[in-house]
């Protein structure tokens, strides 16, 4: 069984695009593997502040198929008002045809109301092709479809929807310097709407510093052209997280 506890890090928002390739097992080994991703920070004085999350991601494969999912929370406190508290589950079950093909079908909820954000649910599915250049040097493309429906809140009060969207993605890895560095870029284009386009952009590097600790370094950028009432199209971070396997 593989654990993972993050020491440092910037805590999981949610997002109208979600990276799964950051969360995709690795490993070749049959089985199980899961991680946990926890972190607390806590601040008194002239301004008392509590600020916790935690991310459990868990899998099982073989051959043939793969199931996986992963859970985060994320709560922030000023003075005991709460300004940030979100909730994010995913579960994605993939059937492997062979080793540069395979089908998908995926489940997702996600919560984030200091966002506008009263839940988005989603069911999908699609395909996605995978190249190896080397055993660790690779790209991914996908393509697939997912409904959609949201619940947000504007000055008029919450407006409920329901679309569908089309699901693009590249996702690309290799070795860079004592690391590694991967990309990914998505594109989710609605069906119903030519003019609603939401897109994410993510650029990671990462390097073991020891047998067992990793120094990881991201930056990412999205892209609403329809946002909830009062939250930017553009949002731009970056995060730097150390990370111990035991």
């Amino acid at each position: 069984m593989y654990r993972a506890l993050l020491l440092l890090i910037i805590p999981l928002q949610v997002n109208a695009i979600t990276d799964i390739e950051a969360k995709r097992r690795n490993q070749s080994a049959d089985g199980w593997a899961s991680s946990i991703n926890a972190g607390f920070d806590a601040a008194s004085g002239n301004s008392k502040k509590r600020n916790w999350n935690l991310g459990l991601n868990t899998g099982w494969q073989n051959t043939d198929h793969q199931v996986f999912g992963w859970y985060a929370r994320t709560y922030e406190s000023v003075n005991d008002d709460s300004v940030t508290d979100t909730t994010f589950s995913h579960l994605r079950y993939v059937r492997h045809y062979r080793e540069t093909f395979g089908q998908e079908t995926f489940l997702q909820y996600e919560r984030d109301p200091f966002a506008a954000l009263q839940y988005r649910f989603l069911a999908g599915a699609g395909v996605r092709f995978q190249y190896f250049w080397q055993p660790t040097q690779l790209i991914r493309q996908g393509v697939g479809l997912f409904h959609e429906q949201v619940e947000e809140t504007n000055g008029d009060g919450a407006i409920e929807a329901q679309l569908t969207r089309a699901n693009l993605y590249t996702h690309g890895e290799t070795p860079f310097g004592l690391g590694k560095l991967a990309g990914t870029v998505y594109l989710q284009p609605s069906i119903d709407d030519t003019e609603d386009l939401r897109a994410l952009g993510r650029l990671s590097y990462s390097v073991p510093v020891a047998s067992n600790t990793d120094l990881s370094w991201q930056w990412q950028a999205r892209w609403d052209s329809k946002p909830p009432e009062g939250i930017e199209r553009r949002n731009i971070t970056t995060q730097f997280a150390v990370s111990v396997r035991f």
